[in-house]
């Protein structure tokens, strides 16, 4: 076309020559071709290249098409083809959003030989085989897209590792992302996915190896990775053989969590380290007062239960209706064998809380003073309080007990007799 136009504008721009000339264009061109003459005139001779030039170039287009045909044929049928898997593919993902794995499988796979990018086809139809338990197969189409596309590592092997995880196959997720790890070290999912197995393997060292390189690529939330953080040293801690050197390595500021802190203290408790246990806790609750660890405070062993239970008492003074302090005096004044001071205590943390820590030892207290009877009820009613149920029949009765002998839990609209 653009040829066309260039002779057109050549022979206006002649014609206008001739007339600059001073050639009239009433004036005849005469042609010689043998003993053939023709004769135009100068317009007609214009208009006559004119078109012998568009029945050449007309010519040279009919060659070129008959040329061509089979390719634009072909290129017409691969476009078809292309639109074709499109649609396919757009379809089986929509199908997959809905949660028909049969139905998104199957129009996944059906055009992958015409899709453009046949390893996004396979990946889908690896999550859809997964989701009907399929493993297997789930793997072959896996293997099918790595073939497809093997400059796309990354890709396929975060979707193969999600897909292991959303399994429960950590393992095999694991050695799938130390796979692709030469290419994915800068990459904020493979990052947040290799701590999340990390996590699930209970491979606390390298999740907190992992930790600055975390906070730095921001691949998981920073309150995330705090609690990732803590739990690490919290696991490492509760698996360590020698939790003394273990509590040692530990950061200084996890040494002051009560997670921690508990977890030593009850090792100390259970090594008969009772005055390290008691320093270690008294600290800890003068900075952060905890439940737990003032539960565990009635757990220290000690040769003087009475200078403890003179703590808990200060403690006491500040959290009357605390249950745990309660129930920690009401320990010490057992081991003092001051009975009647330990009813009080367990009493009262019964009251506040129904702690069936209480129950047992205020059953033991009734059970050496011969009364086996009310001892047998506090059990059961300690038995019952752990398995969350209630027995009202218990409680009223073992509440119509003499005054100041036994609470078991607070009735409404009832009074001490």
């Amino acid at each position: 076309m653009r040829s066309i136009l260039v002779i057109a504008l050549a022979c206006l721009a002649a014609y206008g020559l001739f007339l600059l000339g001073g050639v009239q264009p009433g004036n005849y061109v005469k042609i010689y071709v043998g003993v053939y003459l023709w004769e135009m005139s100068f317009v007609e001779f214009l208009v006559f290249v004119f078109l012998l030039f568009l029945a050449w170039q007309l010519f040279f287009w009919l060659v070129k098409s008959v040329w061509r045909a089979p390719s634009s044929f072909s290129g017409w049928r691969t476009r078809r083809a292309h639109k074709k898997a499109d649609a396919a593919l757009g379809s089986g993902y929509l199908s997959l959003i809905k949660g028909d794995w049969k139905r998104a499988e199957k129009s996944l796979v059906s055009k992958t030989d015409a899709s453009r990018v046949p390893y996004v086809n396979y990946l889908a139809a690896a999550q859809a085989a997964q989701e009907q338990g399929r493993l297997v197969t789930r793997d072959e189409y896996l293997n099918a897209a790595y073939k497809a596309a093997p400059k796309e590592r990354l890709a396929i092997g975060l979707t193969k590792a999600r897909l292991h995880q959303s399994a429960g196959q950590w393992e095999q997720a694991a050695a799938t992302l130390v796979d692709i790890a030469d290419i994915g070290q800068s990459n904020a999912q493979f990052t947040a996915m290799l701590m999340q197995t990390h996590q699930q393997l209970g491979n606390w060292d390298k999740a907190i190896a992992l930790l600055p390189v975390a906070r730095k690529q921001q691949a998981l939330p920073a309150e995330v990775l705090d609690k990732i953080y803590d739990d690490a040293h919290t696991a490492s801690l509760r698996a360590a053989a020698d939790k003394d050197a273990a509590w040692k390595n530990l950061p200084r500021e996890q040494r002051k969590r009560v997670a921690n802190v508990a977890l030593y203290a009850s090792h100390l408790i259970h090594q008969r380290d009772g005055a390290t246990a008691e320093k270690l806790i008294r600290t800890a609750l003068k900075s952060d007062w905890s439940d737990e660890l003032a539960h565990l405070y009635g757990d220290i062993p000690s040769e003087k239960p009475g200078k403890l239970r003179r703590v808990v008492e200060g403690w006491l003074m500040a959290r009357p209706e605390n249950a745990e302090l309660n129930l920690a005096a009401g320990q010490f004044a057992i081991r003092e064998k001051n009975l009647e001071l330990a009813k009080e205590y367990l009493q009262k943390a019964i009251e506040l809380a129904q702690l069936p820590k209480a129950y047992a030892l205020l059953g033991d207290v009734y059970e050496s003073a011969n009364e086996s009877g009310k001892a047998l009820q506090l059990f059961r009613a300690g038995m019952h309080r752990m398995a969350k149920t209630t027995d009202a029949e218990l409680i009223q009765e073992v509440t119509g007990s003499s005054a100041g002998e036994l609470i078991l839990a607070p009735q409404p609209n009832s009074s001490k007799d």
